[in-house]
């Protein structure tokens, strides 16, 4: 069940109203930058790297350890909770709806989107976007799924959705990665496999360098443009 709250929070992100749309988004993409710079393989990584070239296993110590294994599947989470809060956000600034919409509201904007098309907000107003009613305990949106489902993250790293957010290509690749192993870790029983070790330090620092600077830069904005709007 919605909350009003929860439906104040949507309407205030396909508001109008540039201030409290700004703020909104800020919140949203603030929470990502704390995410991403909460992942204990970025936070760690200069000692995970020295503690991952060592031959000697006693050098294998408490990072390496949470690193490789307690940590994994937490750090796999943060980074794709990151990246879907910003690509959500960010999209919302360009003028795309991410909420699901209602089937019975409009089938042709309904097929679009459940086949990974972008939907712009402005086709979706076309219809008319009304007041969000409360009746009893229940809130709704019109033309939206009651659910207020959001649309799926693998839609937002497809080649439609890219041609708008337009993130590091080689990125997209490693998120599309990551997020694969998400779906599929509560399945392992340990994460052994052989790799190179310098080709997965670089890996890593490429995503953690590029995954900071990305959320950082858009960070950096919606802190400007909230400024220019108080």
């Amino acid at each position: 069940m919605n909350t009003p709250d929860e439906l104040n929070v949507v309407r205030k992100l396909y508001s109008n109203q540039d201030y409290p749309k700004t703020r909104s988004l800020w919140s949203l993409i603030t929470n990502a930058y704390r995410m991403i710079n909460s992942v204990y393989i970025f936070t760690n990584f200069d000692e995970y790297c020295r503690q991952l070239r060592s031959d000697k296993q006693e050098d294998k110590q408490k990072v390496y350890w949470k690193a490789s294994y307690y940590e994994k599947l937490i750090d796999y989470i943060k980074i794709i909770t990151a990246f879907e809060t910003l690509n959500k956000a960010v999209l919302i600034k360009r003028g795309i709806l991410i909420h699901k919409i209602d089937r019975t509201f409009n089938k042709e904007l309904f097929k679009q989107q459940s086949a990974g098309k972008p939907v712009k907000i402005s086709d979706f107003y076309q219809d008319g976007y009304p007041d969000i009613p409360i009746r009893g305990n229940r809130t709704e949106c019109n033309g939206l799924a009651k659910s207020m489902a959001t649309i799926n993250f693998s839609h937002t790293l497809n080649e439609e959705y890219q041609s708008i957010l337009n993130l590091d290509k080689k990125l997209v690749y490693y998120l599309k990665e990551i997020n694969l192993k998400r779906n599929r870790l509560h399945l392992y029983t340990d994460f052994h496999g052989a790799f190179h070790v310098e080709h997965h330090i670089e890996k890593w620092r490429f995503i953690k360098d590029t995954s900071i600077s990305v959320i950082k830069k858009e960070k950096d904005k919606i802190d400007e443009e909230l400024k220019k709007i108080k």
